[in-house]
């Protein structure tokens, strides 16, 4: 067994047992150490660790954060907190919440998502009288689900829409994930809506109350560079297959469209610091562990024992899910992607779909995860913990994937 597997598997179970580990030790703390250790260890070299680095990726992030900051400055969490409490009625508060957060995600990331829905859940939570920890946990179930639908919902859909080089790619996304998206939708929240007012899971604690933000800034900067996004993207996937025209990367598409907040917003400063520098410097040290993995070569050595066809849908599923858990789902799909030699389009929508909803079994299973986690904690509020979180996912997980993977395997019947 190598280092670097080792090292992979202390990761997991410190942050399985964060709870009982010092509150000044953040899930970015632990993935940043591991690197770091790795490094140290000399199980990567700096020179290679730079390169398993997806800067695209990071580049595409750090947009996306930045246009989700100047966005919240702009009092957006607050409106649709107003908006959303105005229909009274608890169920279709909760409907609402759900549908306007599953497409923040489709639209600008789940992980965008998360950071604007984590107030506005704080709010809900306190008028409504809902337990604010079942609440989070029904963010990230929200926000991982809403983003299987779309090719930027998540980081791992941006690596397997550019591996795919599909000739629509919200087309294809919507053909093979919509369907399992909805139904899966709608089971998770008849589940998680049990537990909103359940005392033992309702307890928390918030050290500062979350309020409703009174700054009066330009919104235009901001609601400008969501709209570029939006239109970069689309455009670039309608003209991804034409020829003699320059084709951007998703983090030169991510850099242009924040652009009108860095040069014309007059809070450029303060939302580069309201960055999420914490989530970004965790993907920064979770490709380093990764890269450091798959370079060991145990994974290869595993694969050969085995003699297994990485493009069996089976092997697909079962792989994506269980990795995911262990890795988190954008490095197994940046290591999948690597090993993969054939990518047709069931391969790659059931490592998306699977993979994506792998996100609902653990904290560290996903991002989004950790920046709910994050974002709550930033807010002065005590936050779910490891076996909460377990506890209230895994019929999600277990529906998700069941229904995911039998929609992929009917859809491509048909093809």
């Amino acid at each position: 067994m190598s280092l670097s597997l080792i090292v992979s598997a202390i990761i997991f179970l410190m942050i399985a047992a964060r709870q009982w580990l010092p509150s000044s030790i953040r899930i970015w703390h632990i993935m940043t150490l591991g690197a770091i250790a790795l490094l140290l260890m000399r199980q990567i070299t700096f020179r290679e660790a730079f390169w398993a680095i997806d800067w695209d990726l990071i580049l595409y992030l750090f947009s996306v954060f930045s246009i989700a900051s100047a966005l919240y400055d702009t009092g957006i969490s607050a409106q649709i907190s107003h908006r959303i409490l105005s229909i009274k009625h608890p169920s279709l508060v909760l409907t609402s919440y759900i549908l306007v957060m599953a497409i923040c995600a489709a639209l600008l990331t789940n992980d965008a998502a998360a950071v604007i829905g984590v107030p506005i859940a704080i709010v809900l939570a306190r008028n409504m009288k809902w337990g604010l920890i079942p609440l989070l946990i029904t963010l990230c179930a929200t926000v991982t689900i809403g983003s299987m639908v779309s090719p930027v919902g998540n980081p791992q859909n941006i690596l397997i829409a550019n591996a795919g080089n599909f000739d629509n790619m919200f087309v294809v996304f919507a053909q093979w994930t919509l369907v399992p998206a909805i139904v899966t939708m709608f089971l998770s929240m008849l589940w998680l809506k049990r537990f909103f007012k359940t005392s033992d899971i309702i307890n928390y604690e918030a050290s500062k109350e979350y309020r409703e933000s009174e700054r009066v800034t330009q919104k235009w900067p901001a609601l400008l560079s969501a709209a570029l996004l939006l239109i970069f993207i689309v455009l670039a996937s309608i003209l991804h297959n034409v020829d003699g025209i320059y084709h951007p990367s998703i983090g030169q598409i991510g850099l242009a469209a924040c652009l009108p907040i860095y040069l014309a917003s007059h809070e450029r400063r303060r939302i580069l610091r309201e960055v999420d520098w914490p989530t970004l410097f965790f993907f920064v040290s979770m490709f380093v562990v990764t890269g450091s993995l798959l370079q060991s070569g145990s994974l290869q050595h595993f694969l050969k024992m085995g003699n297994i066809d990485l493009a069996e849908p089976e092997t697909v599923a079962f792989v994506s899910f269980f990795a995911s858990q262990l890795f988190s789902n954008v490095p197994v799909v940046e290591i999948y992607l690597n090993l993969l030699h054939q990518q047709d389009p069931q391969t790659l929508m059931m490592l998306s779909a699977i993979s994506t909803v792998a996100g609902n079994l653990f904290i560290i299973s996903a991002a989004s995860n950790v920046i709910v986690l994050q974002q709550a904690e930033k807010f002065g509020v005590k936050p779910f913990n490891f076996w909460q979180f377990f506890y209230l996912m895994l019929p999600v997980s277990f529906i998700s994937v069941l229904i995911s993977y039998i929609w992929i395997l009917w859809f491509a019947s048909w093809q």
